[in-house]
């Protein structure tokens, strides 16, 4: 079952899909000047085969033509990627018409060499290398400015150097970076504060919380902030796990709620609803 630390980091390439190039460059990975960048659909299936849903894919608009990327989130042994990885960049340069690159991201150093190893498709010289992401490829960014211009490299500096020694100036530069984002009216800052907690260990996330309850004064209301999205993203597992189908519509409705109250009435229906009407009442 995916963790939190698995989904906030395929959500950071939603929330800023300009990441998988940033990324790429960090990795030596040369791109054409890219003009713009979206997120799409990470669900790769056609009328012919079983539905396979990767973490998340991006599709760069470059001066020189459209580059997709796939990215893939890596926290266990990867056991059935050899088949289905090869899948994904192929459903996605057939849907897309442009080269594919895989990206995969891989905190843990052993975890990550498994995802390295070439996988032979069976084709003469068609041999897939998975471009891995490790620490050394992940800026350390300890300056509370460096963070504000780029939230979602932030939260990706903090899952793979959140850890060890650099610890506390991870919790002491997201503080900052937090109070920062917060002076500047910045609409993302409960986004990042949610994010960078969710992806810290638990006993560093306990410190940046000490640290945020006293030399933050947004504190309070990231909190609330943070018990709206972790009730919404309860809702809409408790459904799923029960089988429900929500469909797109539905699940902005619950994740993009922001009445807390609202949140836990829905809560409180979830053990007899038997769809969203059930839910919503």
């Amino acid at each position: 079952m995916p963790s939190q630390q698995h989904d906030i980091s395929a959500e950071l390439f939603r929330w800023s899909p300009e990441l998988a190039g940033e990324l790429l460059a960090e990795m030596g990975v040369e791109i054409p000047e890219v003009v713009s960048v979206q997120d799409v659909s990470e669900s790769f299936i056609d009328l012919k085969t079983s539905e396979y849903s990767g973490d998340a894919a991006v599709v760069m608009e470059t001066v020189d033509g459209k580059r997709g990327v796939v990215v893939e989130v890596q926290r266990w042994p990867p056991t059935d990627k050899e088949w289905t990885w090869p899948l994904y960049i192929a459903i996605l340069r057939a849907r897309q018409r442009c080269p594919v690159a895989l990206l995969v991201l891989a905190p843990d150093p052993a975890i990550a060499a498994q995802c390295e190893r070439p996988i032979q498709t069976g084709h003469p010289n068609n041999v897939l290398v998975p471009l891995v992401v490790r620490q050394e490829h992940v800026p350390f960014l300890n300056d509370p400015k460096e963070i504000a211009a780029d939230p979602a490299m932030g939260v990706l500096s903090a899952l793979y150097h959140g850890y060890g020694a650099r610890s506390a100036e991870v919790v002491k530069s997201a503080v900052q970076a937090t109070n920062l984002l917060g002076d500047n009216h910045d609409a993302r800052l409960n986004r990042y504060y949610d994010f960078v907690a969710g992806v810290l260990p638990e006993v560093v996330r306990k410190s940046l919380e000490a640290m945020m309850k006293t030399d933050s004064p947004y504190y309070s209301d990231l909190f609330r902030s943070v018990e709206k999205t972790t009730t919404a993203k309860i809702i809409v597992s408790m459904m799923e796990g029960k089988g429900v189908s929500l469909r797109v519509e539905d699940r902005e409705r619950i994740l993009e709620c922001t009445d807390l109250a609202q949140l836990k009435t829905w809560l409180s229906r979830v053990v007899e609803a038997k769809s969203a009407a059930d839910l919503f009442g």
